[in-house]
């Protein structure tokens, strides 16, 4: 949302729904760049978000609804059914089978492949998460509704760009420029591999003597308190300093040595392409949807979960960082991962749709 609609013409009016959350200030600030209407609903579950999306289609006519994941999907398809208004379901992540399991698990996978073959578009952010999506409901690939894939993108020009009050990580932390800064960025939460990474620190802690390291985390998640009470229970603390949620993060990435992504799985992330785009070092694993962000850059390549060549990577890049490969690269990056490109197709898409606007 921050870098798409930033690119659609001035006759597209949006709006927006969204579950309130910790965030919601961030949030706020992003819409008002692209001029959009923004509705925050308390926290309640799918029925209630299902009534605040039916009394928004009551309140205004709209040409199309571009829902954000599977949750959301269900909520926005409920609301609808008295509308029918062209739906585009946005596939962002991978069906999790926690949330299809248990005593009706089976019934929820079955009403979930039922539904996604009853909106209008199935969106996928990359081809991964596309395909990863086919697997799990077959059915969707040759008989489902009509598919999209445009990959994510990133706005480089405000990478210039600086926060009112920009952030000096080690005079913040109490860092000496000695000591090499590991970074991980984004949510804390499994499927980003931060537990892999806090293994890597207690066996790098024993393996790695000749120069000091820590790992600066910056962003929030639901597992952020079990993590740093693992770290606790394992004596690790001198090694990870926590930073909330921070504006413009991307006047971080040059201050740490190396940025550190072993995530599990992604649909397409944007880290890698920022990352990328500072001419920041960056260790990334080789998983479904960051793998087609990395291919052909320099990244620093491990095998999803992968332990033991996380600390092998980590190693290389205490004892010989490389930095050159990554800085030369920013042109290219910027060039690449531009949102403009995807912003272009996505506004040619909604406009050959019927009812266009």
């Amino acid at each position: 949302m921050r870098y798409m609609f930033g690119h659609f013409p001035a006759e597209f009016r949006l709006t927006l729904l969204a579950a309130s959350t910790q965030e919601d200030a961030a949030l706020k600030d992003d819409v008002k760049t692209y001029e959009a209407a923004l509705s925050l609903v308390k926290p309640g579950g799918t029925i209630h978000f299902a009534r605040a999306v039916h009394g928004e289609l009551c309140r205004q006519k709209y040409d199309v609804i571009l829902s954000q994941g599977f949750v959301s999907a269900v909520s926005v398809y409920l609301a609808n059914l008295a509308h029918k208004v062209p739906h585009i379901v946005t596939i962002h992540g991978i069906v999790e089978p926690q949330y299809l399991s248990g005593r009706f698990g089976s019934f929820k996978r079955w009403f979930l492949g039922w539904l996604l073959s009853r909106v209008s578009v199935l969106y996928g952010v990359s081809n991964d998460i596309l395909e990863h999506l086919y697997n799990e409901f077959p059915r969707l690939r040759n008989n489902g509704p009509q598919p999209l894939v445009i990959l994510n993108g990133i706005e480089p020009d405000t990478f210039d760009l600086l926060p009112k009050e920009p952030l000096d990580l080690r005079a913040k932390l109490g860092i000496d420029g000695s000591t090499f800064l590991f970074g991980f960025f984004g949510r804390f939460m499994p499927q980003k591999g931060f537990d892999l990474l806090i293994e890597a620190v207690n066996k790098l802690r024993v393996a790695q003597q000749n120069r000091k390291f820590v790992v600066v985390a910056v962003g929030s998640g639901d597992y952020i308190r079990e993590y740093q009470e693992t770290i606790k229970s394992k004596g690790l603390e001198p090694y990870f300093h926590f930073l909330p949620f921070q504006p413009m993060v991307h006047h971080l990435y040059p201050q740490v040595d190396t940025v550190v992504m072993p995530s599990r799985w992604e649909a397409c992330p944007l880290l890698p392409m920022e990352v990328l785009c500072m001419g920041t070092p960056l260790i990334a694993a080789n998983c479904i949807g960051t793998r087609e962000i990395i291919n052909d850059t320099p990244t620093f390549v491990i095998e999803e979960n992968n332990l033991k060549q996380l600390i092998e990577m980590m190693l290389a890049c205490m004892q010989d960082n490389m930095p050159d490969n990554f800085q030369a690269y920013q042109i290219e990056a910027r060039k690449r991962f531009n949102v403009a490109t995807a912003a272009k197709k996505l506004v040619l898409f909604l406009n050959d749709m019927p009812g266009h606007i």
